[in-house]
């Protein structure tokens, strides 16, 4: 008996064969393709941060005052744009003012005062200089009338000798022998006053040439004392303009004010007080911590990187594009410090600022599967 669809069979038994074949074809193609992607692709692994936030390029500076009082005016308000030397607090200032104003003033009595002493002190030269002159000639003077007066005390004495010998020869009467004698001792005796009066003379001239010098070394005592107040009055002048200018509180760097504390006028603030605290203007960095187990060796300057801002769905607003920069070499809080650069326009609808957080992938290697599937084996293993 016949069997239905024969031919059917027929041909159905002669492309078996050919159907399986085809299909072995394309399992070992796919095979082939799937192995070569498994050992030859690249798969990009990434470390994320455990914590990430956008930073100013340099570091926020706090606004301190260097002197301690009262304050008097503040310009601090959080938003305040501020350039480098604005004033942003005054404190009281009118002590050291007025201090300062006194001070000025001997400052400019102490030029009068000194040319003063320089006019007496070249007076007493100049009479110092005649003193010594007019000295000089008294004594020269009075040594000449002595010597004059001991030569005529040598010359009564020899006449007073002759007529005494003369005397007692009876050439001479007895009368003008004692005469002649009594001449002597006139004439010695002028002798030794004029002698006398010479040596006063130049004990006198030594004495006040004493006086004098004593005066001088009175007036460069005096000189010198004003010459040292001088410059104690100009040592303090000096501080207080320092003082004054303490208590002007000017921005350290230009920027933003981000905080403010709570201190108004009137309030007493102390030396170093932080008072508010300016956001440098400047490039964002990004700076992000890594668990170091894994971050160490892996994550270097150079590599690419992308910032997920928390709050901003990067599906709805995306990622920002990051490159890291630098890497710490050593750990704070048990975590790796890896700072990045990011573009401030980088992502659209944020205005990227300092303090926003977020989290980092880093691409940190290139690896195949298989590489990855051995790796991962491996990890489970141990």
């Amino acid at each position: 008996m016949a069997t239905p669809f024969a031919r059917t069979h027929n041909a159905l038994a002669r492309e078996t064969p050919r159907l399986a074949l085809f299909a072995l074809a394309v399992a070992a193609a796919l095979l082939a393709i799937w192995l070569l992607w498994f050992t030859l692709a690249s798969v990009t692994l990434y470390e994320v941060s455990t914590s990430a936030r956008l930073e100013v390029g340099t570091a926020p500076r706090a606004v301190s005052p260097a002197q301690s009082g009262r304050m008097i005016a503040t310009r601090l308000a959080i938003g305040h744009r501020v350039t480098a030397g604005d004033v942003l607090v005054s404190l009281d200032a009118e002590p050291q003012r007025l201090r300062l104003a006194e001070a000025e003033r001997r400052m400019r009595d102490y030029p009068r005062r000194l040319a003063s002493l320089d006019r007496e002190m070249a007076l007493l030269g100049d009479a110092e200089s005649a003193d010594r002159s007019s000295a000089a000639a008294a004594t020269r003077a009075a040594r000449a009338r002595a010597t004059e007066a001991d030569a005529a005390s040598r010359l009564a004495a020899d006449i007073a000798r002759r007529h005494v010998e003369d005397s007692e020869a009876g050439g001479v009467s007895q009368a003008d022998a004692i005469r002649a004698r009594a001449d002597a001792r006139r004439a010695a005796a002028t002798r030794d006053a004029l002698a006398e009066d010479a040596r006063r003379i130049a004990t006198e001239a030594q004495s006040r040439g004493g006086r004098n010098s004593a005066h001088r070394e009175e007036l460069e005592r005096m000189r010198l004392a004003l010459a040292d107040d001088q410059a104690s009055t100009a040592a303090l002048a000096t501080q207080l303009r320092i003082d004054i200018a303490g208590r002007v509180v000017r921005a350290p760097v230009s920027g933003v004010v981000a905080d403010v504390q709570a201190v108004a006028p009137g309030a007493i603030v102390v030396a170093g007080q932080r008072l508010a605290t300016i956001l440098p203007a400047g490039d964002l960095i990004v700076v992000a911590a890594f668990d170091p187990a894994n971050g160490l060796g892996r994550i270097r300057p150079g590599q690419r990187a992308t910032l997920r801002l928390a709050g901003y769905p990067w599906t709805e607003y995306g990622v920002v594009p990051a490159r890291v920069e630098r890497v710490a070499g050593e750990l704070r809080d048990g975590r790796m410090r890896v700072e990045l650069s990011a573009a401030r326009g980088a992502i659209r609808g944020v205005a990227l600022a300092h303090g926003l957080a977020g989290s980092v992938e880093v691409a940190v290697e290139h690896v195949s599967p298989a590489r990855l599937l051995m790796r991962t084996a491996g990890g489970a293993l141990r």
